[in-house]
């Protein structure tokens, strides 16, 4: 085998087509240029050296303000020609002898390929380094923006989408991300857009957050009929969640009856068909929550025939759902294991027992709850399953609010106890259900008066900071708790406090729903009744003409309440100093009791 030189045009082609193994072609490797290659130009030896520095330097380049990044590409260039001239004079000097020569030209070719990779990560490093501080980018951040572009709509999983997620760079806290995350949810597909919305809809059900819920549901629903079409199981999907956020977290149950019902319609219309395959768990999943919410709806509505007929189907395909996944060795998807087949059947099963409780069958109820504490105790985790905090919870105020025999109010506040201690282990300390458990149980002994009042006012007070940290000041719940701490010291006599209370309550009650609404008359009629109490009769005078001023605002001067607010104000002048009763005269004239006037 001849030497070949870097003049002859086989030379460059070794790395491709040559003898020997084949490189493989890695980042940062040289491409082959179409062209002849660039030589320096070669002088003639007759010219003098005194002429050389007058001859024009036709390689030399114009000193300009050069980007860095374009140096470093000139620089990576120059290190690969210097490879390339090593590379092919090893290749002269090794040639005589061909075994060695094969083998000093792959390691070449590797030592080469190697150098040229760790100059390219080199680079890669410094780039990557230049950007981290020009725009302060996080992990946390892009690691979030690729789990929401996933291909599924549950944070289970992976993202799919390489182009949006390896090409982008990542995005910075602040105001720039969320002009990232607009452009990338716009270049979507409809069906990643979906998903998407289904995922953050699913997020902001768990969470409870009712308006954005709803709003995520509606386009999901218009981007599955445009992906699936209307007559689709996945269309029929989308309607069930909107229908669930309607009816648990808007308590709108005409809206959640409605949705539910056409899903429905559409379902068992085309079922055992290709837009709704029967041996598809999907579809019996989205069947079961249909009926679900379809009979809560009704029962909330008082159509008891229809809800009894709604919750006997969602049982029904209950079951046909469990068999199915108990029988199926391929992997669920996400939206499958969200929901266990076990809480489903316990969630069918109280609704049953709500149901026969507003028909007043109680034992029937009773019977229905017991059966679910029993399925959760012997399928679930144990006796600490957090899925019997429902069952327990309803069976307790079940017990204790149509209680037969002392009994019943012991199994009761026992039921209640339980459901506490689950909460407490179950969760972290100071969390919503447990907060929630505590101040139902709270109530109940407090109207059964089983606990003493300095610790229930040390409970209610530790309740009340947790309520208004969790859910607002100006929330029902944490005004519920206010309710109860003035009642407590009512009954205890501290007027003064219930007094201060109240007020309190009454500030975050108007910023909540104004000066004119229900909540502020209840709020106004129970401070004019501790006035009363505290004997202060001037002031439970003008706590109640603030009353009767906002019910004949509200509900009309015709009104039982405002009639009602008439007469305690009429009763209560009369006990009024005389500067005070004159001054509530003049105000209501209409309340003072003149003389008739006789015609003789």
């Amino acid at each position: 085998m001849g030497s070949l030189s870097d003049s002859d045009p086989d030379f460059w082609d070794l790395g491709e087509d040559g003898g020997g193994k084949t490189s493989r072609k890695k980042r940062g490797r040289l491409k082959k240029s179409k062209g002849f290659p660039e030589f320096p130009i070669n002088l003639p030896d007759n010219v003098n050296k005194e002429n050389n520095d007058i001859l024009p330097n036709i390689n030399a380049k114009e000193e300009a303000n050069v980007p860095e990044y374009m140096n470093r590409k000139d620089q990576q260039k120059e290190e690969n020609v210097e490879f390339i001239g090593k590379q092919s004079i090893i290749h002269e000097n090794k040639n005589e002898h061909d075994k060695e020569g094969n083998d000093n030209e792959r390691e070449n070719e590797e030592h080469t390929n190697e150098e040229s990779e760790n100059g390219n990560e080199a680079e890669e490093n410094t780039e990557e380094k230049e950007r981290e501080e020009g725009s302060g980018s996080s992990s946390e951040s892009s690691s979030k923006r690729t789990s929401l572009l996933s291909g599924s709509d549950l944070p289970n999983d992976s993202p799919k989408n390489a182009a949006s997620t390896d090409e982008s760079p990542k995005s910075s806290k602040g105001s720039a991300s969320d002009s990232k995350w607009i452009v990338e949810e716009y270049l979507l597909p409809p069906q990643q857009k979906l998903k998407l919305a289904l995922y953050r809809g699913r997020k902001l059900l768990a969470i409870k957050e009712a308006d954005g819920a709803v709003r995520e549901f509606i386009r999901a629903q218009a981007l599955a009929r445009i992906v699936h079409g209307d007559q689709h199981w996945r269309f029929c999907r989308c309607k069930v969640f909107l229908a669930q956020a309607y009816l648990y977290l808007k308590e709108y149950a005409p809206q959640g009856e409605a949705q539910a019902r056409e899903a429905l319609d559409i379902i068992t219309s085309h079922l055992s068909t290709d837009l709704a395959p029967a041996k598809k768990p999907q579809v019996h999943h989205t069947l079961l929550w249909g009926y679900l919410v379809s009979g809560e709806a009704r029962i909330k509505l008082e159509q008891f025939a229809g809800a009894q007929e709604a919750l006997s189907l969602a049982l029904y395909h209950t079951r046909i759902y469990s068999r199915m996944v108990s029988r199926r060795k391929k992997k669920l998807t996400p939206s499958l294991t969200m929901d266990r087949a076990l809480d489903l059947q316990v969630k069918v099963l109280c609704a049953q027992a709500t149901l026969y409780t507003k028909r007043r069958k109680y034992i029937k109820a009773r019977e229905k709850l017991e059966l679910s504490i029993k399925t959760i105790e012997s399928g679930g985790t144990g006796v600490d399953d957090p899925g019997l905090v429902g069952p327990l919870q309803q069976l307790g105020q079940l017990l204790l609010n149509h209680s037969q025999t002392d009994q019943d109010s012991e199994t009761g506040l026992e039921c209640l106890t339980r459901a506490v201690h689950i909460t407490q282990v179950s969760n972290r300390p100071g969390s919503v259900a447990e907060c929630e458990a505590r101040g139902l149980l709270v109530e109940h002994q407090l109207r059964l008066q089983r606990i003493d009042t300095k610790e229930a006012l040390r409970e209610l007070h530790k309740l009340g900071l947790l309520y208004s940290r969790l859910h607002g000041e100006h929330s029902p719940k944490t005004l519920a708790i206010h309710s109860l701490t003035v009642q407590v010291l009512v009954q205890e006599e501290a007027y003064e406090e219930a007094i201060q209370q109240l007020k309190i309550r009454l500030k975050h009650c108007r910023d909540a729903y104004g000066d004119y609404s229900s909540q502020v008359c209840g709020v106004l009629r129970q401070l004019y009744r501790v006035h009363s109490l505290n004997g202060d009769p001037s002031a439970a005078a003008s706590t109640l003409d603030q009353c009767l001023h906002v019910e004949t605002l509200i509900y009309g001067s015709s009104s039982r309440r405002a009639q009602a607010s008439h007469l305690r104000l009429q009763e209560m002048i009369q006990k009024l100093p005389l500067s005070m009763r004159m001054k509530m005269y003049r105000k209501h004239p209409e309340l003072q009791n003149k003389p008739r006037f006789r015609n003789m």
